[in-house]
């Protein structure tokens, strides 16, 4: 019998803790993706999807550390899975039509939606090492650990991104 209740105790402990994951980085995550795979609602869903993996892994083992890291990686991971399955499923141009109805106002000014654009031309490792340390502010071993690389790896990326966005938008704002 005690085990039933040290069961319920447990299941307890997990949802609180997920519980409070949710309220502090529900908004953070879903923007994060948002601005990673261009879509709200794949955002919203993909958000769903690590707080779900999140929520076994507590029930699995109630005392685990989840951190910060760990939901970002998930959230990369998922990210670009999702993209590999977006691109196998069909290809779409560049300029196809975002929802920005759910962006937030900051988000909607014409140099967001232009970077938005750019940020979805560069390829999935590139785009994630610039989010995760120019958007999220992690450090660039942090964002290493997350995306499962060297920080080294991660600046490269990022330079090599920032290069690539330079040239994008340079080229959107001679065309206007």
């Amino acid at each position: 019998m005690d085990e039933v209740y040290l069961r319920m105790d447990e299941a307890a402990i997990a949802q609180a803790r997920i519980d409070a994951l949710v309220r502090e980085y529900q908004g953070k995550l879903a923007r994060y993706l948002r601005r990673m795979v261009g879509d709200a609602e794949a955002a919203l869903d993909l958000t769903q999807d690590v707080f779900l993996a999140a929520f076994r892994m507590l029930s699995a083992d109630p005392n685990r550390e989840l951190t910060a890291g760990w939901l970002y990686r998930a959230a990369t991971n998922g990210a670009i899975s999702y993209m590999r399955r977006k691109k196998i499923l069909r290809m779409l141009p560049f300029d196809r039509e975002i929802d920005r109805g759910d962006w937030r106002l900051d988000e909607r000014s014409a140099e967001s939606v232009d970077l938005q654009a750019a940020l979805a031309r560069l390829p999935s490792d590139q785009s994630a090492a610039v989010l995760l340390t120019s958007y999220a502010g992690y450090s660039s071993q942090e964002a290493a650990e997350m995306l499962g690389t060297s920080a080294d790896a991660v600046r490269q990326r990022v330079c090599r991104a920032m290069r690539i966005l330079r040239t994008i938008l340079a080229e959107n704002r001679e065309t206007r």
